[in-house]
């Protein structure tokens, strides 16, 4: 599953901003992948944990800024700079089953109904979307894949800092 990537056309100074950029988003990720810990009895910080997933997700890895564009803001950077096979990993995450839906379909329907558009609750959902919540090998599906995602990233924030000039 891991790409070999050969690195081309990094070392300007804006692609060390842009690695730079995207290794603070891996370490937001990583960091919230950890959870609230104790906060999770509080409902609120453990839906801002939630939401701040979805968001991240979707930031880095799905939403694009035109039809058929590059999937998230990692596609952007690293793909002009030959470095997109560093993600293969996530996107086949992305890509693998959940459900009746992937995890790159349910983590942008989520974002979508219950964090940004939509009604904000739960019958904004996509009805293949709410079925992960309600079917236990659904879920267990769900749960498996973001913790292979998060997996993922941290090897993605290891490979990103072999992108950055050593001082």
């Amino acid at each position: 599953m891991h790409a070999e990537t050969q690195l081309v056309g990094v070392g300007t100074e804006n692609d060390e901003d842009s690695i730079e950029n995207l290794q603070r988003h891996c370490e937001m990720y990583l960091y919230g992948a950890e959870g609230p810990g104790s906060l999770f009895c509080d409902r609120a910080a453990a839906a801002f944990f939630v939401f701040a997933g979805l968001h991240l997700i979707t930031t880095m890895f799905i939403a694009s800024d035109e039809p058929g564009g590059a999937a998230g803001v990692f596609h952007r950077i690293l793909d002009p700079m030959g470095c997109g096979s560093l993600l293969a990993d996530v996107d086949y995450i992305l890509d693998s089953p959940v459900g009746e839906t992937t995890l790159r379909r349910c983590v942008a329907n989520k974002c979508d109904a219950l964090a940004t558009h939509g009604r904000l609750n739960w019958s904004s959902q996509a009805p293949e979307v709410q079925a992960v919540a309600i079917d236990r090998a659904k879920s267990a599906q769900f749960d498996s894949a973001l913790y292979a995602l998060d997996s993922a990233v941290g090897d993605l924030a290891d490979a990103l800092a072999l992108l950055q000039p050593r001082a």
